[in-house]
């Protein structure tokens, strides 16, 4: 047989088909190999990210204490400043009391009345914008101010502040009505 006719015969060939259950066989190992494969390299990874934590603890060392512990100053041990509550009562020319309301316009001669409520004794501050309308100590639990405030006619806006309590309060009370 001359090269030519068995080069012809060689290419009239056709590959065989392999059985069906070798071809899923076949599938299945090489899946799993796969698998095994993506494991080993995760947990190279993971070993590795151990190891150089490890390393680094190793490397970073505690530093030295600095200072006498006795010399220190603990912050944050200052005094704690109480908590206070403010309520306003109203007191008309008429002699009628209400509870003070934000945005109502009072009329000229009406009186606003203080109770402070403190969890602990305080100095305290009240003010009208920045005039001191009373200044002393309260003592725990609820008392009233020994100061009311008449509204005048014709007076502007103002904003009524209590200070020394741990937060200052504030309430606004509109202009005065004619």
């Amino acid at each position: 047989m001359t090269d030519e006719v068995f080069d012809a015969q060689f290419r009239g060939l056709r590959a065989p088909e392999p059985p069906a259950p070798l071809v899923s066989r076949t599938l299945a190992a090489y899946r799993a190999e796969r698998r095994r494969d993506a494991f080993r390299v995760r947990g190279l990874a993971v070993a590795g990210m151990i190891g150089m934590a490890a390393m680094a603890m190793l490397v970073v060392r505690e530093g030295e204490a600095t200072g006498n512990p006795a010399d220190m100053v603990e912050r944050g041990a200052g005094p704690v400043l109480p908590a206070v509550d403010l309520k306003v009562a109203v007191v008309s020319p008429l002699g009628e009391v209400a509870r003070f309301a934000p945005g109502e316009a009072y009329t000229a001669g009406t009186t606003l009345r203080f109770r402070v409520s403190s969890t602990a004794p305080a100095t305290l501050t009240l003010r009208r914008d920045d005039v001191v309308l009373w200044s002393g100590p309260a003592p725990a639990g609820s008392t009233d101010l020994p100061v009311g405030y008449t509204l005048e006619a014709g007076e502007p806006a103002a904003v009524f502040s209590l200070e020394g309590g741990a937060e200052t309060l504030r309430f606004p009370v509109r202009a005065v009505r004619p």
